[in-house]
């Protein structure tokens, strides 16, 4: 499973992913052995660079599993020759790759229709990628262009949304904890998150910090209180 940002792992993505796989063991009689994701990993990353990819690979074989169900072929890769690197790494294993939505065996490189049916599936992906940064580029613009600003939607510490967990982190942050320790503090102390999941990652702490540094950086740099998220006790 994959996710191409931190701002994501809260989201629905992976339980999103993780159902389409789970529906496609049920109807072919699979068991799922080890699950593996990638948190905030771009889709053009290469293999090299993608240590749940690689750490996947080198545990796939004989006497643990031979197949890799991903929900869709674009959460491998959305750069076709990214895409095309990945399963030949799986096709050297003689691990199967299988996109959970369509039932497509990506890593068949026996007959040319599915071949091609696998360089389509990443030939689009790669489209609707870059069709989506354009979209959503020329929307700041035109924003831009009507108001003379785009910010995106305000942050939930901007619209004051829940200013206890605020007040809760800006103290752990005046301690200068790191990403790590305001994370067990929330979870130990049961404070949701603001998206309601009941956990605090490392990465929705970062987002929640960074909210709060931008939303209110003359305050911290005048009292002298600057954070380093990375500081260890």
């Amino acid at each position: 499973m994959r996710v191409s940002s931190k701002g994501q792992v809260d989201g629905d993505g992976f339980a999103r992913q993780e159902e389409a796989i789970n529906q496609y063991c049920r109807a072919h009689g699979c068991k799922v052995i080890r699950w593996f994701s990638e948190q905030g990993v771009s889709g053009t990353t290469e293999s090299m660079e993608r240590p749940a990819y690689a750490e996947m690979l080198s545990l796939a074989g004989p006497a643990t599993a031979t197949t890799v169900i991903a929900e869709r072929a674009d959460r491998l890769a959305r750069d076709l020759m990214v895409s095309e690197l990945l399963i030949q790494e799986a096709q050297r294993r003689n691990i199967e790759v299988i996109e959970a939505a369509s039932g497509t065996v990506l890593s068949n490189c026996d007959d040319p229709t599915r071949v091609m049916i696998r360089q389509m599936l990443g030939v689009l992906a790669q489209w609707e990628k870059t069709m989506l940064v354009r979209k959503l580029r020329e929307a700041r613009n035109r924003v831009k262009r009507e108001t003379g600003r785009c910010e995106g939607v305000p942050s939930w510490v901007k619209q004051g949304k829940f200013p206890e967990l605020e007040s809760e982190i800006r103290r752990m942050m005046g301690r200068k904890l790191s990403l790590e320790q305001i994370r067990l503090g929330l979870n130990r102390q049961k404070f949701p998150t603001p998206t309601g999941k009941q956990y605090w990652t490392k990465g929705s702490v970062d987002q929640a910090v960074k909210m709060i540094k931008k939303a209110d950086v003359p305050k911290y740099a005048s009292a002298g209180n600057t954070v380093n998220p990375e500081a260890e006790i």
